[in-house]
């Protein structure tokens, strides 16, 4: 096994000193080790185990150690994080984790070669519908074909996207992959990969469970969880063929897994909780770092507040004289960045926190030519920088301080590199050189064009926010699924660079995509007009906005007395400037018994319309109908009063009974 080999890298160096390193969580070692040793007929035995906790406090190094554990038992294991985008890439990867252990999946890894030889010649394939690469890796019947089926009104729920562009796309698509690939096997393959590889994966997996016990272990799987957690109940399940039982599933999380969608395997779960270490525990590992100053202990433990990473990122940069150490209310980043005595570094590690994801060239970038390799050096030794697919990366919450302390104490430094960097990413997409019909399905300019949102909007949000939005829409038209990745980045962005507005609209596109996925076309469709009215396009706002009037309205037809709809049907008239339709109808909402809950919420959804467009007359005097009715309901008077006259003329109007 490999596990006898020595290290071969400096990956390899740093683990095994990080696990040498290794103190505490012995309730949760000894609950991990036990459950090895039972026997698979016994009834305490389980084959999950879910770590959960805060970031930043150690559930990537339990791992290390359950895994190491599992090596010194000759058992076999494969480790899995966010960089695995797909579940055919995360088969991939388990496959080839084994395999280097000498243990090959002969049918998953033949099968899943051709896959990937015919994922790739379609992709880089000129004459590929537009969007087709987006869905490459991901099962099309679920994100294609079956889109079409969900459309509740032939097809018009296509308008959310681009009824011109999209509403044949899917067929497209199913028709491109049958005219390019000839054997129908293949077709089904690259049509459903999950549906065709699980099979052979498990059925692999489990000719090697019968001779060794198979450990595999799924780390910060937030980041996964939306394709992952489902993929792994479908394989409990028995939908994808019989599972061993000599296979153990860990998973590691900030959030432990929903109880209620793993209802079902309750009593197989043992679920850890990991809390920030005990002043023993944090006494222990800095000792064994060489720290035995009873001040250096307390002054790091208080600015770390015992909490793991924030602990070893001190301890190894901690000053030897007592007396240089700050006080104690200072933050963890502040004091380590104060404890490094190399200016060049001090500098490099606080201003390497800015980009998405690292590597030698973008620190040649933030420095010099003649220091890259140095300081890159000296970035990946360090404790809270590790190794991804596209890059190297900071730990969120050496991450989140880092690009805090930058901001506050140098806006105009924060600026001038995120100016920087996105000039240089810029470059590298017109280095590309494609063809405006190709570029955007190509994952290079991809990768290249969210990192250039991202350091626009963190440079100069004010100035680049309604160009986002614009390119967003455009975005939305054939790449649906890269504009997935936009509306996150903007969030990003927003978050990082403390900009309410960036992070508003993140938030807002997320949800209306993912409204749309969970068939609430409406809310969806009102998501895509609300950018349009951000942008100075009220026509096509209007435009979108009459196929959702349409939906609301027969459902308001079906049940009359469901205010929420109600209230969204007045909120979508408004927003398509149908004013005086839309005041009647929310008067006669409120006059035919509205709850006080569904008011509160169509109060939110007009701060909401405010927040857009701050300075619409019509919406603030409707928004203080609402909240004078609330005020009037809530004293348990009358809800509103109201004329005959307007009262007849709404029920005119909107006849809904």
């Amino acid at each position: 096994m490999n596990t006898q080999n020595k290290p071969k890298s400096l990956q390899d160096i740093i683990k095994q000193r990080q696990q040498s390193n290794f103190v505490g969580r012995e309730d949760q070692i000894n609950r991990f080790s036990q459950n090895l040793a039972l026997s698979l007929e016994d009834n305490r035995h389980c084959f999950l185990f879910n770590v959960c906790g805060q970031g930043g406090v150690g559930k990537t190094t339990l791992l290390r150690q359950f895994r190491k554990i599992a090596d010194e038992a000759k058992m076999i294991s494969a480790y899995i994080d966010e960089a695995e985008k797909t579940i055919p890439e995360v088969m991939g990867r388990i496959a080839e984790e084994l395999e280097q252990q000498g243990y090959r999946l002969t049918q998953f890894s033949d099968r899943y070669k051709v896959y990937c030889q015919k994922c790739q010649e379609l992709e880089t394939d000129p004459d590929a519908p537009q969007g087709f690469s987006a869905f490459v890796g991901k099962t099309m019947v679920k994100t294609g074909v079956r889109l079409a089926r969900r459309v509740p009104v032939g097809g018009a729920v296509f308008d959310f996207v681009d009824g011109d562009a999209l509403a044949n796309q899917a067929g497209d698509w199913a028709s491109y992959v049958a005219k390019k690939i000839t054997n129908k096997d293949e077709v089904h393959l690259v049509k459903q990969p999950e549906e065709v590889l699980t099979p052979l994966f498990l059925q692999d997996i489990s000719k090697i469970a019968e001779k060794i016990p198979v450990l595999l272990f799924f780390d910060t799987s937030e980041r996964t969880g939306e394709f992952l957690d489902n993929w792994l109940r479908e394989i409990l399940e028995g939908r994808h063929g019989e599972v061993s039982l000599n296979i153990l599933i860990t998973i590691a999380s900030r959030q432990e897994l929903d109880k209620n969608d793993w209802a079902s395997y309750e009593g197989s779960i043992i679920r850890l909780h990991l809390e920030p270490f005990t002043e023993e525990e944090a006494q222990q590992y800095l000792t064994r770092k060489g720290i035995t100053d009873k001040h250096i202990i307390e002054v790091i433990s208080n600015l770390s507040g015992n909490l793991p990473l924030l602990i070893e990122m001190l301890a190894d940069a901690h000053p030897n004289d007592p007396n240089q150490l700050i006080e104690p209310s200072s933050s963890a980043v502040k004091s380590f960045l104060r404890w490094i005595d190399d200016p060049k570094r001090r500098q490099v590690v606080l201003d390497a926190a800015i980009p998405r994801c690292l590597n030698r060239d973008i620190i040649a970038q933030l420095r010099t030519e003649e220091e890259a390799d140095e300081l890159f050096t000296w970035l990946k030794e360090t404790s809270f920088v590790n190794e991804h697919s596209n890059g190297w990366v900071y730990h969120d919450v050496v991450k989140t301080q880092m690009l805090c302390h930058k901001r506050l104490s140098s806006p105009q430094g924060w600026a001038e590199i995120h100016n920087k960097l996105a000039k240089y990413y810029d470059n590298l997409r017109n280095d590309l050189q494609l063809e405006e019909d190709n570029k955007q399905r190509d994952p290079s300019w991809q990768s290249y064009t969210l990192n250039v949102l991202y350091h626009k909007l963190c440079q100069s949000p004010q100035r680049n926010l309604l160009v986002a939005l614009k390119e967003f829409l455009a975005l939305l038209k054939n790449q649906p699924i890269f504009a997935q990745q936009y509306a996150k980045i903007m969030l990003q962005a927003g978050k990082d660079g403390d900009s309410a507005e960036v992070k508003y609209w993140g938030k807002q596109l997320a949800n209306g995509l993912k409204a749309y996925e969970e068939k609430r076309y409406e809310d969806a469709i009102y998501n895509r007009a609300l950018v349009y009215l951000a942008v100075n396009q009220p026509d096509k706002a209007r435009t979108v906005l009459v196929l959702a009037i349409k939906l609301s309205t027969e459902h308001c037809k079906k049940n009359a007395k469901d205010w929420r709809n109600a209230f969204n049907l007045a909120l979508y008239y408004l927003a398509a400037q149908y004013t005086q339709q839309a005041d009647h109808f929310y008067r006669y909402i409120l006059s035919n018994g509205a709850s006080s809950e569904s008011i509160s919420e169509a109060i939110q959804d007009l701060n909401d319309f405010l927040t857009v467009l701050p300075d619409h007359k019509e919406a603030t005097s409707i928004l203080h109908l609402l909240q004078f009715s609330l005020t009037k309901s809530c004293n348990f008077q009358p809800t509103l009063q109201k004329t005959q006259e307007s009262q007849q003329q709404t029920a005119n109007q909107f006849p809904l009974s």
